[in-house]
């Protein structure tokens, strides 16, 4: 799997458009937005046949505190194959490779699902349940 930045001058090639361009051009559009630059930015996931299979992204840039937000998702027609692992442990080795000191958290909803179970095998260890704005009740999760 190799992760391509979502940048202004993204050019790549897909085998798969057909079955996930609404979704995918939805991410891009929605990633550009964000203003985000790399290594802090959105990555589309693209399989070795060349086929996009998902997202995932930093949330930003690390905050005041050195904290950097992890996301992903994998698009349906892809789910249940260990995608989702792969891309967050490919934003742990991107973050890691920064030099910075950075710690690593992700959200999930607060029941015991495939993003639990993803952020688990990425090394990440559950803080319990906090209150987010935006999102409501999850549980915060922290590697390192």
């Amino acid at each position: 799997m190799t992760l391509l930045p979502i940048t202004r001058d993204l050019d790549f090639d897909c085998t798969n458009y057909s079955t996930v361009s609404g979704i995918m051009m939805e991410v891009i559009e929605g990633t550009l937005e964000m203003g985000t630059t790399p290594p802090w930015c959105g990555y589309l996931a693209l399989t070795t046949d060349r086929e996009v299979i998902g997202t995932c992204a930093f949330k930003g840039p690390p905050d005041e505190r050195g904290e950097v937000e992890l996301a992903w998702f994998t698009f349906p027609h892809y789910e249940r194959r260990g995608h989702g692992s792969r891309m967050a442990r490919l934003l742990v080795e991107i973050a890691e490779a920064t030099g910075e000191k950075v710690t690593l958290i992700a959200h999930t909803l607060p029941e015991h699902n495939a993003s639990t179970r993803i952020c688990e095998h990425a090394g990440f260890k559950c803080e319990g349940q906090i209150q987010l704005p935006e999102d409501g009740p999850v549980w915060r999760w922290r590697r390192g």
